[in-house]
């Protein structure tokens, strides 16, 4: 850990709402780190209605910030980086625990090479009662991956499932790129690797460095939500960096957005019929507007 005068080599940042029934376990899976650089903890408290202040008033160590108002959890982890102090930057999740050698052995590679301005690892998941589920990032991706740099192609096309907490960042790229997009619901940490990649080097090492753990709360569980925040990232790609679509394909990135719309309206039109919501009829009808005028959008350049 740090001292209050000295400058940390790593801020870790933990976003967290109505956990405090976790945070104790988290924060010493954080604290046992070994063999790395000087690190603070900033927990971001998104507005939580439990007992989360409690518990962290117990906690000397951690320099925590609370919202007054709920903003989610781009927001939250956008806040901890405005108050964080390292020039890396190490995500985690407050449900999720550090294995003990994640912050030395990303930033002894980062220090080796200085060139790597992201560094992604792997993870392992598991069930609540602790039962091991396999690694985070499918075997056959991360040895095709591991120690190569990535890009957009790899976590559109490819599906590299992108977890922060895996991540090592050097504060001066995250905001070369421009930051946490705060306004995206949903896949806010992918939109900002995406950018990461596109901006600087992004590498993966298929090293295990936290545990996800499965449970009915976790943001993946919901379906529909994951496929319309995937269309928000698919739009800025397409709006921000016209260079993307026409690099993995004009016709196949339409084609994917398009699958998404029609599975969004699908869903939507299913529960305005199995619960009687007529609201989901007009958000069903706004997705297959979309996805139809895909089909008659012009090429880039014509």
């Amino acid at each position: 850990m740090v001292s209050e005068v000295a400058a940390p080599a790593v801020s870790v940042v933990i976003p967290t709402f109505n956990r405090a029934h976790l945070l104790p376990e988290v924060l010493r899976s954080v604290r046992a780190q070994q063999a790395c650089p000087s690190f603070e903890i900033v927990v971001v408290d998104d507005a939580s209605t439990d007992d989360t202040a409690a518990v962290l008033a117990a906690q000397p160590d951690v320099r925590v910030i609370r919202r007054a108002r709920n903003g989610g959890v781009a927001r939250a982890r956008q806040t901890g980086v405005e108050h964080a102090r390292g020039a890396l930057l190490a995500f985690h999740d407050s449900d999720d625990l550090m294995l003990p050698d994640r912050l030395g052995s990303l930033a002894r590679i980062l220090e080796a090479h200085p060139e790597v301005d992201a560094l992604y690892a792997n993870g392992l998941a598991e069930t609540e009662s602790g039962r091991p589920c396999g690694a985070v990032v499918p075997a056959t991706l991360a040895r095709r991956l591991d120690g190569r740099s990535f890009g957009v192609r790899e976590i559109v096309c490819d599906r590299l499932p992108v977890f922060l907490q895996a991540a090592l960042i050097r504060r001066a790229a995250l905001d070369a790129a421009g930051g946490i997009d705060v306004t995206l619901l949903r896949h806010a940490d992918l939109e900002l690797t995406c950018r990461l990649a596109l901006t600087g080097l992004a590498v993966f090492v298929d090293v295990p460095v936290f545990r996800y753990r499965l449970h009915g709360a976790n943001q993946t569980r919901d379906r529909l939500a994951l496929r319309e925040g995937m269309v928000a990232v698919m739009r800025r790609l397409r709006e921000r960096h016209p260079a993307v679509p026409a690099q993995l394909g004009e016709s196949w990135f339409r084609a994917r957005e398009r699958r998404h719309l029609y599975r969004i309206a699908w869903r939507h039109w299913m529960a305005a019929w199995l619960h009687a919501h007529p609201r989901e009829l007009v958000v069903a009808g706004g997705a297959l507007r979309q996805a139809l005028a895909l089909h008659f959008r012009p090429a880039q350049g014509r």
